[in-house]
């Protein structure tokens, strides 16, 4: 009977010490089910806020990429109208936006129309263009804007269409600071002659108005506005011409960029005491003005004329900026002979250093929200 009761209670501690190993042994397989729900839950949800993440941000480099402005100019030669283009280019790039930049080789309004159109019919959601000829510009504008399109002018204006803002400098400011500063190299007696490459424009028309405005209760004359050709070689014989023609000149001013490096090289080949001023040298004629072939420029930094209309365009749609009605000026700059640095000739160099140059412009004169309603 011990015998059996000893048996039994041996066995009862091995069954009970089984139990409680079965008991153990579930606990931690719990607990270690648990762990790795948790850290699966954990890693899923990581996966999927970095997913969200990726997507928010593809959505939003999407959202900035798809945005289209079309930019067409009057005439896509000569140096003023590529620092345009390296403005323009370079806004859409720090703006993250789509730009078409076009226009034709040679000033022609029904081909400059006709690109406009296929900018319309593309889709895009602004245009900038520059009105080379604004008399023409008041149906193509009205129906674009009909299409919801925002249509901004730069450089020359078409004041009497449904643009939504101008952008330019304040040209007549700097045509009337051109006249005093040649003024002050011929005195108040004599006769200047003024010319550009094509009458009509009303920015043409305010600059030979303001540049004889200057001379405003003196006894200058004046003779001109001569039609001096928008074709390079039939512009610089003109000037030729009317230089050799008027040999007792005190100064001949230009009133476009166009005349700027034909009349340094006029007075180059030559010679004489005549006043040479004109707009926007590039890196060629800025060697003309420093050497003194010409005298005096007008600098409209043109370059901006391409960058700030983009960079409003792309933060209007970007960022839901306002645009500022009306005219958008800024100001010009004059350089005489004497006064040619190194960092100007330096800017004028390349696309690289005229871009690296205007956007430390930009950030240190805070021209960033420039044209936007506050």
């Amino acid at each position: 009977m011990k015998k059996r009761n000893a048996a039994a209670l041996c066995m009862a501690v091995v069954l009970g010490i089984t139990g409680c190993s079965s008991v153990v042994s579930t606990e931690e397989d719990t607990k270690s089910t648990t762990e790795s729900i948790t850290k699966d839950t954990s890693a899923k949800e990581t996966s999927e806020k970095s997913k969200e993440t990726e997507q928010a941000s593809e959505a939003k480099k999407r959202e900035t990429d798809d945005y289209h402005i079309g930019f067409v100019v009057h005439t896509t030669s000569g140096d003023v109208m590529s620092s345009i283009e390296y403005g323009a280019k370079a806004a859409a790039e720090d703006y993250g936006v789509k730009l078409t930049y076009t226009g034709p080789v040679d000033t022609d309004n029904t081909e400059q129309i006709s690109m406009f159109e296929s900018l319309v019919a593309a889709g895009c959601d602004a245009i900038v263009i520059i009105a080379g000829d604004p008399t023409v510009w008041d149906e193509p504008i009205k129906e674009a804007v009909e299409k919801g399109i925002t249509v901004i002018v730069t450089d020359t204006d078409a004041p009497t269409s449904q643009r939504a803002a101008y952008f330019g400098v304040d040209t007549a400011k700097l045509a009337y600071d051109l006249g005093s500063a040649v003024k002050e190299k011929t005195g108040e007696e004599g006769v200047v002659a003024l010319g550009v490459c094509v009458l009509g424009p009303a920015s043409h028309a305010t600059r030979a108005e303001k540049v004889k405005e200057a001379y405003d209760g003196t006894k200058m004359e004046f003779i001109g506005v001569y039609e001096t050709d928008q074709d390079t070689t039939l512009n610089y014989n003109n000037w030729e011409n009317i230089y050799t023609s008027n040999p007792d000149l005190k100064a001949m001013v230009g009133l476009s960029a166009l005349e700027t490096t034909n009349m340094g090289k006029v007075k180059q080949a030559c010679g004489g005491e005549t006043v040479m001023a004109a707009y926007d040298p590039g890196a060629e004629a800025l060697n003309l003005l420093e050497e003194g072939y010409l005298d005096v420029c007008a600098f409209q930094n043109v370059w901006m004329e391409g960058y700030l209309p983009v960079q409003a365009a792309a933060r209007m749609l970007t960022e839901g900026k306002k645009l500022k009605g009306g005219e958008n000026l800024y100001e010009g700059q004059i350089v005489t002979s004497g006064e040619v640095t190194d960092e100007l000739k330096n800017r004028a160099q390349s696309e690289t250093t005229m871009n690296e140059w205007y956007r430390n412009f930009i950030k240190e004169n805070g021209l960033e929200n420039f044209g936007l309603s506050d």
